[in-house]
């Protein structure tokens, strides 16, 4: 008897990708699609002229759930051995997130670190933390949570008040420099906030969370004169910002 119907057919599996919890509603504010690095990406909404204006003059939101996310933890002293031996050595502070090559290395608390990265480089970074928690005794765990947490950035000069409309973690330039990074209540759930840039928030909820504080941060914008914005419209943002 052939088991061939157990088999996954291999044009299928090629198919495969991953998808954020914040799809559905992106694709019904008008979202393109693509695929990148395996996950469904939003490259653009509307016209360029429209996106670029709500990341220059308003604010723009976009998904960014595909980030890549580690949750390691282990002993103060280990977590910040291993930190330095993967991260080129990085020495991390409380309330403070460091990036070292596009990598943020976030401390959620002394034995407890949350590392973000761009899906290109996400298995890279991963292995890298594998391989500098094996040289350490004692209990470590290093836990890829990338469908576990949702991520959104806000982006554009009124990046700060689009989150101040939802949640009451203080960001005032004085009190949150650019790398703050915040556990809290975000839109009343618990999630992360990290300060990329000084008009660049990125904010972080659970994962069944995702299309919820979609909805809470697009009513938000759109008092403001914002929107979503494709991976497209970001892209030539931070190409225009390191040339």
């Amino acid at each position: 008897m052939s088991l061939a119907f157990l088999t996954a057919d291999a044009a299928l599996s090629r198919e495969l990708h991953a998808r954020s919890p914040m799809e559905r509603s992106a694709v019904a504010a008008g979202a393109r699609l693509s695929r990148v690095e395996g996950w469904n990406v939003a490259n653009a909404y509307s016209e360029p002229s429209i996106e670029w204006g709500r990341l220059t003059r308003t604010v723009g939101f976009i998904d960014r759930s595909s980030l890549g996310k580690l949750e390691i933890q282990a002993e103060p002293e280990a977590l910040a051995r291993i930190v330095a031996r993967a991260s080129g050595g990085l020495v991390l502070e409380a309330g403070s997130a460091s990036c070292a090559e596009g990598t943020w290395w976030c401390p959620v608390t002394p034995g407890r670190v949350l590392v973000l990265s761009e899906p290109a480089v996400a298995a890279a970074v991963r292995a890298e933390a594998t391989g500098a928690s094996e040289a350490e005794p004692g209990t470590v765990s290093v836990l890829d949570v990338t469908c576990g947490l949702a991520a959104l950035s806000l982006i554009g000069p009124g990046a700060r008040e689009l989150l101040a409309r939802f949640c009451a973690i203080d960001v005032r330039p004085a009190l949150a420099p650019t790398g703050s990074f915040r556990p809290g209540s975000v839109a009343r759930t618990p999630g992360y906030l990290l300060l990329e840039r000084s008009d660049s928030l990125l904010v972080l909820v659970g994962w069944a969370l995702g299309e919820y504080l979609w909805q809470v941060v697009a009513d938000a914008a759109a008092d403001l004169g914002g929107g979503p914005v494709g991976a497209e419209a970001l892209i030539h943002l931070l190409e225009r910002d390191d040339a």
